[in-house]
């Protein structure tokens, strides 16, 4: 098979020749390295925009200084400010939020203004071009974009805001909880009508910051919509679920899921392959190597790798994936590891 039909075949619930294993576009090394590691059946895995973002009745004002970067939301009712440090170490990410825009009650207004302004504008080209390019070498997805109590607690407010606002002022909290849904609705009405099959809900979801109670109120209902509205299309729906799993394993087991991706086992995350494909069988697994494995060198990471294959067996409904930044000293080691492995044991049906 080649690499985007083995993938395929598993987002489908059909049997590959062999486990797929894919890292997304940004964290794949580039040069030898890279060729090294496709040749033996690395894939890549890109995302593709199907629509743009526009406020039209908001200005947005940027400046830089160092490796600071300030955002100004100018909207009719007041104004939003937010810091981001850029230029970190590489590995370390993009970018990182460090004054969030709503800081309080008084940024309500200005939030909703601005939430309630965006107009998502379909622009499927992007999609259909990086698509055309990778060919079979790996799959295009799309960003969906968070659901819309992951938006408040990432973006918009970070986590003690939140927090203060979902208990102090529960009207307000509902009032923009209820806009975001709203759009929510209509980006995902864009996304459906999209030439894309496999849609990311973007979120970042672990215990530590979405419990139990947060999960079942706003998480399940709002993928139970948008998997209805997808699967209406013909789509598959995954969510970027990358963090502490373990008190959430049954909830997440209800929710309506094709793929939960990035599922991170130990030690980075505190749910075994083993009981996460036996409380979620009716969906995909594809699993993020947890990367902080690398740095014990490479015997170390194959024997991690051969455990983990043993785990899966035989290996139905699961990918391997690279999806969070590696430590670059350790990325050709690692990376090397888990490709070696798959390359001489990862045939479709393991061996239990």
């Amino acid at each position: 098979m080649r690499i985007k039909d083995r993938a395929m075949a598993v987002y489908h619930g059909e049997e590959p020749d062999r486990i797929p294993w894919l890292i997304y576009g940004e964290l794949c090394p580039r040069g030898y390295m890279a060729r090294q590691l496709r040749n033996k059946g690395l894939g890549l895995k890109l995302s593709a925009p199907v629509f743009r973002e526009e406020m039209p009745h908001v200005r947005t004002e940027v400046k830089t200084i160092g490796n600071v970067r300030y955002t100004t939301f100018h909207t009719p009712v007041g104004d939003l400010t937010m810091k981001e440090r850029i230029g970190l170490t590489e590995g370390a990410g993009g970018s990182w939020i460090i004054e969030h825009p709503i800081k309080g009650i008084s940024d309500m207004e200005a939030a909703k203004f601005m939430v309630e302004d965006i107009v998502y504008v379909p622009d499927y080209e992007p999609f259909v071009r990086v698509e055309r390019n990778l060919g079979d070498d790996g799959i295009v997805f799309v960003w969906a974009g968070r659901s819309p109590i992951q938006e408040m607690q990432i973006k918009l407010m970070g986590y003690r805001t939140f927090a203060r606002m979902l208990y102090a002022y529960p009207d307000e909290f509902r009032e923009l909880l209820d806009i975001l849904e709203r759009k929510s609705d209509e980006r995902y009405g864009v996304i459906a009508e999209s030439p894309a099959e496999i849609i990311n809900g973007t979120d970042n979801i672990s215990s530590e910051i979405v419990s139990p109670r947060l999960y079942e109120k706003y998480i399940i209902p709002f993928y139970r919509r948008q998997y209805k509205r997808l699967h209406k299309a013909g789509k598959i729906l995954e969510n970027h679920l990358d963090g502490r799993l373990s008190s959430l394993k049954h909830l997440i087991a209800k929710t309506d899921l094709d793929v939960i991706e990035a599922f991170t086992p130990p030690p980075m995350g505190d749910l075994p392959l083993s009981e996460a494909r036996e409380v979620w069988r009716d969906k995909i697994i594809s699993l993020n190597f947890p990367e902080s494995i690398f740095v014990r060198g490479y015997e170390a990471t194959r024997s991690y790798m051969l455990n983990l294959l043993r785990e899966a067996a035989p290996g139905d409904r699961l990918m391997i994936t690279i999806t969070e930044d590696i430590p670059p000293e350790h990325r050709w080691t690692g990376l090397s590891a888990v490709t070696d492995v798959l390359w001489e044991r990862g045939r479709y049906p393991l061996p239990s």
